[in-house]
C-alpha cells in the first residue's frame, strides 16, 4: 500500500508541476500578445527578452503575427535569433578568441559553431 501512495504523490508532483509550466506559458503569451515583449532578469546579470515586435514597412514598430524573436544578454554581450536571422554581439577585446567551425550531427547535417571565449 505504501508503494502505490509513493506513486500517486509523483503524478501528483507532475501534475502540479505540468500546470504550472501550462498556467506560466498562458501568461507569457497573454502578456506577449498585449504589450509585444518580455524581458526576464535573471540570476547572474543575464536578461532573456522574447518578443513579437518587427518592424515595418515605413520603420515603425509593429506586433507581428508569424514573429517571433529571443534576445539573450549580460552586459555588452548578446545573442538573439528571430524568425529570419541568428546574431551575436561582444565587446570587442584583444584577448577573445573567435573559434569557428563544422562538424556532423548524427542525421549527417553540416552544422557550423561560433564561439566568442
Amino acid at each position: 500500500m505504501r508503494v502505490l501512495n509513493t506513486i500517486s504523490l509523483i503524478t501528483n508532483e507532475a501534475d502540479m508541476n505540468n500546470v504550472k509550466v501550462k498556467k506560466l506559458q498562458s501568461l507569457l503569451i497573454t502578456h506577449l500578445l498585449e504589450e509585444g515583449k518580455v524581458e526576464l532578469c535573471l540570476p547572474d546579470g543575464f536578461v532573456l527578452e522574447i518578443g513579437i515586435i518587427q518592424e515595418n514597412k515605413r520603420g515603425d514598430l509593429v506586433k507581428a503575427d508569424n514573429y517571433c524573436y529571443v534576445l539573450a544578454s549580460k552586459e555588452n554581450n548578446s545573442t538573439i535569433i528571430d524568425s529570419y536571422n541568428l546574431g551575436l554581439t561582444f565587446e570587442q577585446d584583444e584577448d577573445k578568441l573567435l573559434y569557428n567551425d563544422e562538424f556532423q550531427d548524427s542525421e549527417g547535417r553540416v552544422i557550423r559553431r561560433f564561439n566568442v571565449v
